[in-house]
């Protein structure tokens, strides 16, 4: 499958022709220049036996937790802020993605990965930046909808070439002000599959208390998401979808120094059987980087956009 140029990153042939420049942090990575690169040795902690078991069983951030309606309404605190304080808090970076815990009969655990903010935020530039736009359509009138959250029918183009739109629903979803906003924001979920969702697949491990079960968020809804809160505020002022939005929207700077993970970094690993043992960050690599930024800078400036600092998010810059 070969991706859409707006998505697509330089090779490894293209990265080597580049300055090679030594760092010796992983902030620093933000100042690299567009001729410069540099070579990491792999950072994937050593106890995962490659990338994919770290992405599935390696540490999360989780944001704090709510067990019941009452319980979140005695405490009043939206999904931002939640995100704010417990990113805030990280004192590492070798996590695979945040999760939270829905409310009600569904137990599945929700889990998102940074990588998937940053591509869904993309996604969602790709959609206005070109003619390939998201169509969204809000079943939002039956008064039902206060209490269970409403249904969206969406359309979200592909990533690569000659493939098919993705054609889900999303629900529940947060609109209407009301108290059940808070339950209806962390039963989030869709019927969308996807690769990235269809086979990744997890079995949590013998001795552990957490059910296996988990929905995997991906780039596709998360770019729905973004949509749906443009729509949303730009016909009636609605700030309910964004207020209770559970998905990180990056900054620039955060999608500057994403970029430069694809584009500017080989990774030496001495597993490889080619001479000069180098490779592309992988995905495991890129969220390790992005939690490190994290670290570095906070939650405001990484994964808290401001209009007045970074524009709008769906004229990032992603050249």
């Amino acid at each position: 499958m070969v991706k859409k140029t707006f998505f697509k990153e330089n090779t490894i042939g293209k990265i080597k022709i580049k300055n090679l420049v030594k760092i010796n942090s992983f902030y620093e990575i933000a100042n690299l220049k567009q001729n410069e690169y540099t070579i990491l040795p792999s950072f994937i902690p050593k106890y995962y036996k490659n990338s994919r078991k770290f992405m599935k069983h390696g540490p999360e951030v989780k944001p704090m937790r709510y067990y019941s309606l009452e319980n979140a309404l005695n405490i009043i605190k939206t999904p931002v802020q939640l995100r704010e304080e417990a990113f805030n808090k990280i004192n590492s970076y070798e996590f695979c993605g945040y999760s939270f815990m829905p409310l009600g009969k569904d137990k599945r655990k929700r889990k998102v990965s940074l990588i998937e903010c940053l591509e869904g935020a993309r996604l969602f530039a790709y959609s206005h930046q070109t003619n390939a736009k998201i169509f969204i359509k809000s079943y939002d009138k039956p008064k039902r909808v206060d209490k269970e959250g409403a249904e969206v029918i969406v359309e979200v183009p592909s990533r690569t070439k000659k493939e098919k739109r993705n054609k889900f629903k999303l629900f529940p979803v947060p609109i209407k002000d009301s108290l059940e906003k808070y339950a209806i924001s962390l039963n989030i979920g869709s019927d969308h599959s996807c690769p990235s969702k269809r086979f990744n697949i997890r079995y949590k491990y013998r001795d552990d208390k957490e059910s296996s079960g988990i929905i995997n968020i991906c780039a596709h809804e998360i770019a729905a998401y973004l949509e749906l809160i443009q729509q949303e505020w730009d016909a009636k002022k609605n700030m309910i979808p964004v207020q209770m939005c559970q998905f990180a929207i990056p900054t620039q700077q955060t999608v500057d120094y994403y970029l430069k993970l694809g584009n500017n970094i080989l990774i030496y690993d001495n597993n490889l059987k080619n001479k000069n043992k180098l490779r592309k960050p992988n995905r495991a690599e890129k969220e390790i980087g992005l939690w490190a930024l994290v670290k570095s800078l906070g939650h405001d400036k990484t994964f808290y956009s401001k209009k007045s600092r970074d524009g709008d998010v769906a004229d990032y810059r992603w050249n």
